[in-house]
C-alpha cells in the first residue's frame, strides 16, 4: 500500500497545530448574590469550574469542595456551606485543577451585610377599597426581592435585582411590603 506524501504533509502539519492543554480552568460563583453575606450566618455557596481536559479538583479556602460525581467533567459545579464571622472581611479562595495539572485560582471578596433593607414610600393613593403605593427600596448592596403579603398569600413583585429598585403596587389596606437584600435581610411596612 502505497500512501501519497501530500496526505503524510497534512497528517504531519495538522499534528504539529495540536497544542498541549496549558490554560487552568476557569472558576465561578453563581450564589451567593453579589457575594454578600449577613455576618455569623450559614452561608450556601453554589459554583462552577469549566475546563476543556476535564477538572478533577475544586478546593475552597483549602477543602476539597467537588463531589465524586462531578470530577472529570468539562463544566463541574460544586456547592458548600460557609460560616461567615461576625465582623471582618471575608475573602474565599477558589482553586481548580484540570485532568493535566493546571491549576487557577480566584479570590473572591464576600460583602458582610448586616443592615437591613429600606423601603422608601413616596406617594400613596386611594381609590375605594385600594391603594396604589409607590415607592422604592434601598440597600447598600444589592435587593433581591419584594413581595407583597396579603393575608397568608405572597405575592412578588418583578424587579431587577439592584441596590436601588422602584416599585409600585396596588394593595388593599393592612397588606405588608417586604424587601430582601442579597444577605438574606429583610424589613417590612404595613400599608397605609
Amino acid at each position: 500500500m502505497r500512501v501519497h506524501p501530500l496526505y503524510l504533509l497534512i497528517v504531519f502539519a495538522l499534528a504539529s497545530c495540536a497544542r498541549p492543554d496549558t490554560a487552568p480552568p476557569e472558576v465561578g460563583l453563581t450564589e451567593p448574590l453579589g457575594g454578600a453575606v449577613a455576618p455569623g450566618r450559614e452561608v450556601r455557596v453554589q459554583g462552577y469550574a469549566f475546563d476543556p481536559s476535564g477538572v478533577v479538583s475544586v478546593r475552597a479556602n483549602g477543602q476539597e469542595v467537588l463531589s465524586s460525581g462531578e470530577v472529570g467533567k468539562r463544566l463541574a459545579q460544586f456547592r458548600f456551606r460557609l460560616q461567615a464571622p461576625a465582623s471582618g472581611k471575608v475573602e474565599l479562595l477558589l482553586e481548580a485543577e484540570d485532568a493535566r495539572g493546571n491549576r487557577g485560582e480566584k479570590r473572591v471578596p464576600l460583602v458582610l451585610d448586616a443592615a437591613p433593607p429600606r423601603i422608601v414610600v413616596e406617594r400613596v393613593e386611594r381609590e375605594g377599597s385600594l391603594y396604589r403605593v409607590y415607592g422604592r427600596v434601598e440597600d447598600n448592596v444589592q435587593v433581591d426581592r419584594v413581595v407583597v403579603r396579603v393575608g397568608g398569600r405572597f405575592n412578588p413583585l418583578s424587579l431587577p435585582k439592584e441596590a436601588t429598585v422602584a416599585f409600585s403596587a396596588e394593595v388593599p389596606a393592612g397588606a405588608v411590603l417586604l424587601a430582601v437584600d442579597a444577605a438574606g435581610n429583610r424589613t417590612s411596612r404595613r400599608i397605609p
